[in-house]
């Protein structure tokens, strides 16, 4: 009698413990080598969640979600993940090789996108080969690439997964066969052109030089940059197109040296920002200066850019915990696309203060904006807090509106 209540003791314990488990549950942990900062951040389609990641670099973080799903993990740069319900994942990276050091533990789904972008970097499909290899080969080094994947992903039982992967795999595969066949009337000599140029503006990143070097400097690399362009065009010389290609490196130098001009010559940190007038969608003109008295939290972005949009439910978030505060969220859309610009304003209901500024125009030139998202915070009395500003999924952008709130 004795050892049947202990066996019946024993099941109920079983029995309440495993009714108490959530099966929503998420766990994902792990560590970094060489953290760029204390937090870790995981953009949902809808939302975002940070982790903290402390002094060894060691994070982890509970979530709840009743469906399988596609994550991007954002720390410096940003990776792709694939998570389920009931999930205990270990993640580990090192951000000084952040994409070949990914690694998974108890997610093989994550594991595959892991090695499916290394894979593809890897072949480097719209490198050497691209330029110099013949059709042929590079269809089937191509055809190698997507069986080895497909073949791999067959061992996958998540249909949503493996659909997804499948269309993926193929659109990717689709896209290099496409860019191989816009050059199949080109001469080997503008092929081999097209291959040195490639590998110059590799070599040469002038975006990274703009902060890095001063005039004199950036100019010498320009020159430099000049002379190894016309070089390898000379082979071209008897061509027809010659003049026209010469023609496109005089205006990418050029347009390098308007670039680091406004580099330059755009406000710092601590200087008076400067003003800009853009309509919102009902056509009303909304200034920057029309603020005063108030923080802004400035958001240059664009329906087609997707780093700009997985920052969307961070910043929708964002101005939530600060409505009523003394704060203005004004997003400036670049979209030459007035029409996709005011249907995802109308669809997806963004708050805050929405301008379109038609294309690369002023606020683009006078702060020095050549890539975007870019985030910038305003005072109260119009002076520049930050003119490059951390992102809304970044904890840190909140400390800065604390302090001066």
């Amino acid at each position: 009698m004795k050892n049947i209540l202990i066996c019946l003791f024993s099941l109920s314990i079983f029995f309440i413990s495993s009714c108490s488990q959530d099966p929503n549950k998420i766990t994902i942990k792990g560590s970094i080598a060489n953290p760029v900062s204390d937090e870790l951040v995981f953009n949902f389609p809808d939302t975002s969640y940070e982790a903290r990641v402390d002094a060894n670099g060691n994070f982890k973080i509970t979530l709840n979600q009743d469906s399988a799903q596609y994550v991007t993990l954002l720390h410096g740069e940003r990776t792709r993940m694939f998570i389920k319900p009931g999930d205990n994942i270990e993640v580990y990276f090192d951000t000084k090789e952040f994409d070949e050091t990914m690694t998974y533990k108890n997610s093989p789904e994550s594991s595959f996108l892991a090695y499916k972008l290394i894979s593809a970097e890897e072949r480097d499909f719209y490198g050497k080969s691209l330029y110099l290899a013949d059709k042929v080969s590079y269809e089937l080094e191509l055809e190698n690439y997507k069986t080895n994947l497909m073949q791999r992903l067959d061992r996958f039982e998540n249909g949503y997964f493996k659909s997804t992967e499948e269309k993926s795999i193929n659109a990717s595969v689709e896209r290099y066969l496409k860019r191989k066949e816009s050059f199949s009337d080109r001469t080997e000599e503008e092929l081999l052109y097209l291959w040195e140029t490639s590998k110059l503006s590799k070599e040469y990143n002038f975006y990274g030089l703009l902060s890095t070097l001063n005039r004199a400097e950036f100019d010498e690399n320009l020159i430099e940059y000049e002379k190894k362009m016309n070089s390898a065009l000379e082979p071209l010389k008897k061509l027809n197109n010659y003049e026209k290609e010469q023609g496109k490196i005089t205006k990418i130098v050029a347009s390098w040296r308007e670039r680091k001009d406004d580099y330059d010559n755009m406000p710092k940190d601590g200087d008076m920002s400067i003003d800009f007038s853009y309509p919102n969608i009902s056509s009303e003109m909304i200034s920057l200066s029309s603020f005063r008295g108030r923080l802004v939290y400035i958001d240059v972005w664009a329906t087609w850019c997707g780093p700009c949009i997985a920052e969307i439910p961070s910043l929708e978030r964002l101005q939530k915990d600060y409505e009523n505060k003394d704060i203005v969220f004004l997003s400036v859309s670049v979209d030459t696309d007035k029409e996709a610009w005011e249907k995802m304003l109308t669809e997806d209901q963004l708050g805050g203060v929405q301008l379109w500024a038609d294309g690369w125009s002023q606020i683009t030139k006078s702060y020095a904006i050549f890539g975007i998202p870019r985030f910038m915070l305003v005072d109260k009395s119009g002076e520049l807090i930050a003119v490059d500003a951390p992102r809304p999924s970044s904890n840190e952008i909140r400390s800065m509106i604390d302090e001066r709130i």
